[in-house]
């Protein structure tokens, strides 16, 4: 049996290392789809791909895939979408593994079937909600409260976990989902208990230059160079969108209601990422979404790139059993398998995209900064 999945890694930790060994208890393999240079949450990537596939591969997974960046750089439901999607087309995992501060697997499925098959009335109340001006995911708790139980659809993890669900249903690809209970601290928390915490205090530990053995399941010189930070494309942010026209940001990816003039105000009025972002900031709009906005206009990423179904898929590392797996795939995954940029010859946009993230994202790293990583790194091989 094979389980998978659906990761940032942004940056590997113990708590990662806790889910994988979980997913190991039920399969002989784990194939993870990481995201590679920018993340859910409208951020870069801590660190290179490559280095965090590597980090991976030492802690027990066994092959590592691109979750291409249309996906990565989106909000839950088509992150999710996906992932799983991706999964699905190598046609390999038999179960999806995923965290949640919930832990129950029925729970989460009942709500995610509930949430799949909305009624028409939670639906307008969902509607009338956001006229309020409420954002997206604060109109649906509301609405399913008294329907869903309290707290299910307020924690990061749990929304991102009733999504996998929902889109490993509507896959048709008749995986099995089973969720492991969040350990340590909760998403974006401060704490740290016993070698757990977020991954965000190990990011801001990084950025402050403080030892995060004890919170790492591997030596950190294994992650490269870091921190890469979004402030380093300050410039780049003001000039992109300096440049660019109402009608122009309206065609980014997410965007919708008019607010392509917010950030163009917001543009001519401050000159970095965090300042336009906060200016642009309202009810409606969660600050995730609008820094996912904003990159996505740095790095060209249109609505009409979106497709819920991958156009390949990119190895970023294996070991011997990955190496198995994906021989295994090859023989019935419906779309290219690229180990090796430079030898794909077909077109496509999102390639395309993934292939500017990379090259944007270089542009963060604190030293190291030249483009054209992809043709020029091969999938790490342990």
């Amino acid at each position: 049996m094979v389980s998978g999945v659906i990761a940032e890694f942004n940056i590997f930790h113990n708590g990662h290392k806790y889910l994988i060994d979980e997913a190991r208890r039920e399969a002989d393999a784990v194939v993870a789809v990481m995201s590679g240079s920018f993340v859910q949450r409208g951020d870069a990537a801590v660190t290179d791909k490559w280095s965090r596939a590597k980090a991976a591969l030492m802690c027990g997974v066994d092959l590592v895939i691109e979750l291409p960046v249309c996906y990565a750089l989106n909000a839950a439901p088509r992150f999710a979408e996906g992932g799983v999607n991706t999964l699905a087309a190598l046609g390999i995992a038999d179960t999806l593994f995923f965290g949640s501060e919930c832990g129950d697997t029925e729970t989460l499925t009942r709500a995610a079937d509930m949430l799949e098959n909305e009624s028409a009335d939670t639906a307008g109340k969902i509607k009338a909600y956001m006229a309020e001006g409420m954002s997206y995911p604060s109109a649906v708790s509301k609405a399913y409260s008294g329907k869903i139980p309290d707290g299910l659809l307020d924690k990061p993890n749990n929304i991102l976990a009733l999504e996998y669900i929902r889109a490993v249903t509507r896959s048709g690809r008749g995986m099995n989902v089973k969720t492991v209970k969040r350990i340590g601290a909760e998403h974006d928390g401060s704490e740290i208990n016993d070698g757990f915490t977020s991954a965000s205090v190990i990011r801001e530990m990084l950025t402050r230059g403080e030892d995060i053995s004890e919170l790492t399941p591997y030596t950190p010189d294994i992650i490269g160079e870091a921190p890469y930070m979004l402030s380093r494309l300050d410039s780049a942010f003001a000039a992109k969108l300096r440049s660019m026209s109402a009608w122009e940001i309206s065609e980014i990816s997410e965007v919708s209601e008019g607010i392509e003039n917010r950030i163009l105000t917001a543009a001519a009025e401050e000159s970095t990422f965090d300042a336009i972002a906060e200016k642009v900031k309202s009810k409606r709009y969660t600050m995730s979404r609008i820094r996912r906005i904003l990159i996505a206009s740095l790095i060209g990423f249109m609505k009409d790139i979106y497709s819920p179904m991958p156009e390949y898929i990119r190895v970023l590392g294996m070991n011997k059993t990955g190496a198995v797996l994906l021989k295994k795939a090859k023989k019935n995954c419906p779309v290219p398998i690229i180990t090796k940029t430079a030898d794909f010859k077909g077109d496509s946009k999102m390639l395309r995209l993934d292939l500017r993230a990379t090259d944007m994202h270089a542009l963060c790293a604190p030293a190291s900064r030249r483009g054209g990583a992809d043709f020029t790194h091969s999938p790490v091989i342990m």
